[in-house]
């Protein structure tokens, strides 16, 4: 008969081995994912530019300020308006703070 250490000692050897393996297992996954995400975050960098504004859009504009002008149109630039709430917001957020930082007392 096996004494009772020996096969504790089996028993925990054999639990370590599998948790180790299934850690092992685990990280590949992650590798894995990690280099898919970045294989597909170059695809798309490389696809948009940073502004957001592409060469299909420029088209679209120009043809659309051709049509509504009714000559030709050259679009040298683009400029992006952002809605007006997102940067009053922001503001607001930018005050809330530089006033929780005042040293002297509030008035």
């Amino acid at each position: 008969m096996m004494s009772p250490w020996l096969i504790a000692l089996v028993c925990m050897s054999v639990v370590m081995t599998v948790m180790a393996l299934l850690v092992g297992v685990l990280y590949a996954f992650k590798a894995v994912t990690r280099r898919q995400a970045a294989a597909s975050a170059a695809a798309a960098a490389s696809v948009v530019p940073k502004d957001g504004i592409t060469p299909e859009l420029v088209a679209v504009l120009a043809a659309a300020a051709t049509v509504a002008l009714g000559r030709s149109v050259v679009v040298r630039r683009i400029h992006v308006l952002r809605p007006a709430g997102q940067e009053t917001w922001s503001r607001v957020g930018r005050i809330d703070i530089l006033r929780s930082h005042r040293l002297d007392p509030k008035r």
